[in-house]
């Protein structure tokens, strides 16, 4: 049997890893992946970027099954096009895909359904943009409309640096055409939570929630970043708290999801701000995150190949899934500088003693001497799993002084 991963980061490798523990798997391609996933068992890389000629690869090679990581190819429409040709894949199509790809559709789907999330107002004109928050209470968070790479929020503690967060979006074009449109939402103060459950186009089944580390400094303070760690369970997530966010969250979810024909068979991530014990939605995905999705396949027991196979053939209503007890901690090791400028290039070493699971993500092979150099933001994630919190951060920690590159950072709070 023959599986695609879709993507380039250790999100993607993590997939490749686990896939590759069943045995009725015998190759797992990863497009375009990086140079580090190649040093799992049955996996290979291909360089190949556009979605017609992925779709040409799945078809000459008779992919049994492709399941997508990145919402860029998503939101291009990878999975309409797979479908058209009757291609077997895992993922929204490209209409459901504006749950993540335009902040606007989504929260106008949430206050159309009464899903609990922050006030806002949306803008596609700068002035009015402007006029808006010079009378408006502050601190305000103001988002990009389309994807940017999970850097295009901005929190704001007055009119000025709101005014500069909307000419960066609208006039300078920070994140390009993502921030055409923005959204300005009231600011929510508590702590975050990134919940998990999974679709098969009339059935939904919670996953986990993971709590998941965005900013760039400890104590989480300074700009955004794609992540920069996490541990699974969410430690702050009680069964009374998840009672809450199902009631509040998820069932108007799902009631809309079937009512606007956004059903899909994939993943939906919400991530969640807990403020006084109350969950509000702060962003939908239609995928699995990074580094969430280290740490949770890291933590699951259950063979993710048959939980995917359920969700193809409409059949999550059998699916047991099934953990390690305890939890575990993902650390991502990033070059300095992420996620603005940074160096590449950097020859990467392991000790030996190193016993965290390694996700690579921003590396490449040394064409001469085929040792991993780095060659992104993020470098790599450092996994490991325990019975306590503390046990398993200990461990990669520990493994994070067993990793050497010359710019190399990572947060001491994780």
């Amino acid at each position: 049997m023959k599986f695609l991963v879709v993507g380039k980061g250790a999100r993607e490798h993590a997939i490749a890893w686990k896939l590759a523990q069943n045995n009725k798997i015998d190759k797992i391609f990863v497009i375009p992946g990086n140079d580090g996933i190649t040093k799992e068992e049955k996996c290979e890389t291909l360089d190949i970027r556009s979605i017609d000629e992925i779709l040409k690869f799945a078809k000459k090679e008779d992919i049994n099954l492709t399941f997508v990581g990145s919402e860029e190819y998503l939101a291009q429409g990878i999975v309409d096009k797979f479908n058209e040709t009757n291609l077997k894949i895992i993922g929204p199509n490209k209409y459901s895909t504006q749950l993540e790809s335009s902040k606007v559709f989504a929260k106008n789907f949430m206050k159309k359904y009464n899903v609990q999330t922050a006030d806002y107002q949306s803008f596609e004109e700068l002035n009015l943009a402007i006029e808006y928050i010079n009378k408006t209470e502050h601190p305000l968070v103001i988002k990009a409309d389309g994807l940017a790479a999970g850097k295009g929020v901005y929190i704001s503690e007055s009119v000025e640096e709101s005014e500069e967060a909307i000419k960066e979006l609208m006039k300078s074009k920070q994140f390009k055409e993502a921030g055409k449109r923005i959204v300005i939402e009231k600011y929510l103060e508590g702590f975050e939570a990134s919940l998990f459950f999974l679709l098969d186009g009339k059935n939904y089944q919670f996953l986990t929630v993971s709590k998941d580390h965005k900013k760039l400094l400890e104590g989480d303070s300074g700009p955004n970043t794609g992540g920069m760690g996490a541990i699974t369970p969410h430690p702050e997530v009680d069964e009374n708290l998840l009672k809450s966010i199902e009631k509040k969250i998820i069932k108007p979810t799902i009631t809309g999801l079937k009512k606007e024909n956004l059903f899909y068979k994939g993943i939906l991530y919400i991530g969640l701000m807990i403020e006084e014990n109350e969950p509000y939605v702060l962003e939908y995905n239609v995928r699995l995150g990074d580094p969430e999705t280290q740490s949770i396949l890291y933590l699951l027991k259950s063979d993710f190949f048959q939980i995917l196979k359920d969700i193809y053939e409409g059949e999550l209503n059998q699916t047991k899934i099934e953990f390690y007890n305890g939890y575990s901690v993902c650390l991502v090791l990033s070059s300095e500088g992420y996620p603005y400028s940074y160096t590449t290039g950097e020859k990467i070493l392991i000790g030996e003693s190193c016993t965290s699971k390694i996700f690579y993500a921003g590396v490449e092979k040394e064409k001469e001497n085929n040792y991993l150099v780095t060659n992104g933001g993020r470098v790599l994630s450092l996994v490991s799993r325990a019975k306590t919190i503390d046990e398993a951060r200990n461990k990669v920690y520990k493994d994070a002084g067993k990793v050497f590159f010359s710019s190399k950072y990572y947060r001491k709070d994780i």
